[in-house]
């Protein structure tokens, strides 16, 4: 949960060990999902993603600050939300479990988890699919919930049915 107080972004991540947080296996890139189920930002419609998401350059005004994500992340990684005990802030990406580019929730925590990098199904491929869910939905060829429900199911799956094989 997220709050401004002062116009300083605060967050608070209450029970994460509690709430069956585990490390990472090599074997997928996908989040815990009792962590991160994924939310997304009511703002964005599809009546309305051709005056936001489809608007190049629209991600980095909602995008939030590397202040806010790097103390999310912090607290996830000390909290048993890691890779084989690392807790290297530089080994993560703090991403967006529904991307930005399809409407997802900026600073949900419940949309935010600690991708780690250098995995082989990591933050790079992720963000392939994620570039081409974005394309598909300003074209028309796919909706927007569709475009959500990819990241929220499993970004894995979703990577083979628009994409390929996964590397």
């Amino acid at each position: 949960m997220a709050s401004v107080v002062g116009g300083v972004i605060t967050v608070a991540t209450v029970g994460l060990a509690a709430c069956a947080a585990g490390p990472y296996t090599e074997a997928s890139g996908l989040p815990n999902r009792l962590l991160t189920p994924g939310a997304i930002n009511p703002a964005v419609t599809q009546a309305n993603i051709h005056s936001n998401i489809c608007v190049s350059g629209w991600t980095t005004t909602v995008r939030p600050p590397v202040t806010y994500t790097n103390q999310l992340k912090y607290s996830q990684l000390h909290s048993g939300y890691n890779l084989d005990s690392d807790m290297s802030l530089k080994d993560y990406e703090e991403d967006h479990q529904v991307p930005l580019e399809v409407g997802g929730s900026p600073t949900s925590a419940q949309n935010l988890w600690p991708e780690p990098r250098n995995i082989r199904l990591g933050a790079a491929l992720k963000d392939e699919l994620e570039n081409r869910m974005h394309d598909l939905v300003c074209s028309g060829q796919v909706t927007l919930k569709t475009a959500q429900s990819v990241f929220m199911i499993n970004w894995e799956s979703g990577y083979k049915k628009y994409i390929g094989a996964l590397p």
